[in-house]
């Protein structure tokens, strides 16, 4: 059997059963139900159920594909305010040579609990994404502590403690990996001075703090994630400020202010009191691509935004997305001078988030991004395609997983020398069939189809980052 054969044979095949109320399953035909990808799971556990399989899993991906995203969205009986407000739910998705188990826990934090607490935890639902460090599953998000979780039963152990000066204190959920197999990780807090403080975190794949720091920002402003070149860690702050007197929610409490510009801190990785501020114009972004030192700056790549409305979307603008005017990003070469001057940024065609790349080669010269990819097409409010972007060449490879399938963050897995010689693997959620799915690709060669596909009963919500732990 090809691949678009197994793919058309996947559409045929229908399942019943879903978590959380029941749904029912559409007729061949029906409109997508783009809510199921934002609707709750109402356990606290998912027991495990085993995937039907087509096709065959390569040996590189046996092991455990983790993600993380926010899978109970109401509490205290009400609906949350913005998707990214809802309880974290981390899933396992565990591929051997007999097939593929899922099964899913939410993280136990404090508001998941209901119990009241105040600071920082108020504001964290460890609902981002997950990273395996030191023997323990980390559940991240930016605003407060990461949760330790036993990777294997999912179950809860915890917040990471760095030391009694940094309990509670923001985390990102983007932490970078150094050649050496140590980590760099910021937190963010606008709300500690009037300029905001930026937090710099430095550990070891033991999970051990090796240094960390302190620094002002140039204002109060947002940043989801950060890159790096060899040198520099590179942090872009998007004129989105705090002003915690607006509102009661995290979001509320952020204005966007353009004429502040976007601001742009390098920090030296050999000594991090030392920091270059440059800026660039008004934009936001969460995710970024590669990124390198070439000659008198930093070319790097991201997912731009040309400002901040995502943040201030409610959870059923959300759900709708494209049919109800939520913009998408442009992947964008970002130029930023490391002498006096200011940068400029360049998007490209390509509607783009979610990118992953070749993790051999960060902070060096790259060219290989995989994205989820956003069409124009409004009868499509989720991009139903991923991608493989060449930003040398501009050539690009898609798949598209058809109408009514919303593509999740695909990972990439190595297995061999080149830049992007490797594997491809993802989930995706059918709104026709109400099911999830896990797939993997020929990394070179994604436009031929998924190599292997298996199809869950049971749909997921849509989740945000993940990461993959090889058995």
């Amino acid at each position: 059997m090809d691949r678009r054969s197994l793919l058309q044979g996947m559409a045929a095949t229908l399942l019943a059963g879903c978590v959380g109320p029941r749904v029912s399953i559409p007729a061949p035909g029906a409109p997508p139900d783009w809510g199921l990808g934002w609707r709750s799971v109402t356990v606290d556990a998912l027991e495990p159920v085993a995937a039907r399989v087509r096709g065959r899993f390569p040996a590189p991906l046996h092991g455990t594909l983790y993600r993380n995203g926010p899978a109970r969205l109401e509490r205290g009986g009400e609906r949350v305010s913005h998707w990214f407000m809802g309880d974290g739910m981390v899933q396992a998705f565990r591929i051997g040579p007999g097939g593929l188990t899922h099964h899913g826990r939410f993280v136990q934090t404090p508001i998941h609990r209901g119990e009241r607490v105040r600071g920082n935890e108020a504001f964290n639902p460890a609902n981002t994404s997950v990273l395996a460090v030191g023997g323990d599953l980390l559940a991240l998000c930016e605003a407060g502590a990461a949760y330790r979780l036993d990777p294997r039963t999912l179950e809860t152990r915890g917040p990471k403690e760095w030391g009694p000066e940094l309990e509670s204190m923001p985390f990102s959920a983007h932490p970078l990996p150094e050649r050496d197999g140590s980590y760099w990780n910021f937190g963010l807090a606008p709300y500690a001075s009037e300029q905001g403080l930026l937090l710099l975190y430095h550990f070891d794949a033991g999970g051990r703090l090796l240094q960390w720091t302190h620094l002002p920002t140039p204002f109060p402003g947002y940043a989801h994630a950060f890159t790096q070149t060899e040198r520099h860690l590179v942090l872009l702050l998007a004129p989105l400020l705090w002003e915690g007197e607006r509102g009661v929610t995290w979001f509320d409490a952020e204005a966007w202010q353009p004429s502040r510009g976007t601001a742009v801190l390098l920090v030296d990785k050999a000594d991090l009191s030392r920091v270059t501020v440059r800026e660039l114009p008004a934009g936001f972004v969460f995710h970024f691509g590669h990124a390198w030192e070439d000659g008198d700056r930093v070319r790097a790549y991201a997912c731009w935004y040309e400002d901040a409305q995502f943040m201030h979307t409610d959870l059923a603008t959300t759900a709708r997305g494209r049919a109800a005017g939520v913009k998408h990003a442009r992947l964008a070469e970002v130029e930023i001078p490391l002498g006096e001057g200011r940068g400029r940024v360049t998007p490209t065609s390509h509607g783009a988030e979610f990118p992953v790349m070749d993790a051999r080669f960060l902070g060096r010269r790259a060219r290989v991004h995989f994205v989820t990819l956003e069409d124009t097409d409004a009868s499509r409010p989720h991009g139903g395609a991923i991608g493989r972007v060449d930003v040398e060449s501009g050539g690009v490879q898609r798949f598209d997983y058809g109408p009514g399938v919303i593509p999740e963050e695909h990972l990439f897995v190595p297995s061999g020398a080149r830049e992007g010689q490797g594997w491809l693997v993802g989930t995706s959620l059918d709104c026709v069939r109400a099911e999830t799915r896990v797939a993997a690709f020929d990394a070179e060669h994604l436009e031929d189809g998924p190599v292997a596909m298996a199809v869950l009963p049971r749909a997921l919500p849509v989740g945000i980052h993940g990461t993959f732990v090889k058995a």
